[in-house]
């Protein structure tokens, strides 16, 4: 499959995990800061797909204007959305600290996609 379609997907399921009401997620908790490793997880990820969509393979990555748009558009923007967004949904609230961690895995992300050249376009 391709990045589009993996980024698609992948947005889909940050907006419908961050987007329901509080009250219909099941309470599981193995470590007190959990919440925060699955946020940096998914924000990584969705970085790491969004960032290097419609790249080619040529060298000099960093000064591509496409890139940044991505990331800005694709993956920075919409990590802020979802999160403050949350404050709307019933039982659910934005928080400051998620929202640290969000950008946080979005820049791990963008760092994670221009530093691993051995994998960076497997799903082109």
């Amino acid at each position: 499959m391709s990045r589009k379609v993996w980024y698609g997907a992948w947005l889909s399921a940050c907006c419908l995990a961050m987007l329901t009401p509080g009250t219909a997620l099941p309470d599981v908790s193995v470590v007190s800061f959990q919440d925060k490793i699955i946020h940096f997880i998914v924000f990584f990820v969705l970085a790491y797909l969004g960032t290097g969509m419609g790249l080619d393979k040529k060298v000099g990555v960093w000064r591509k204007k496409r890139l940044w748009l991505n990331f800005m558009l694709l993956v920075f923007i919409p990590s802020i959305s979802l999160e403050t967004a949350q404050h709307l949904i019933p039982n659910r609230s934005f928080d400051l600290n998620d929202l640290a961690i969000n950008v946080l895995g979005v820049i791990s992300g963008l760092f994670g996609y221009l530093y691993r050249p051995s994998c960076k376009f497997i799903l082109d």
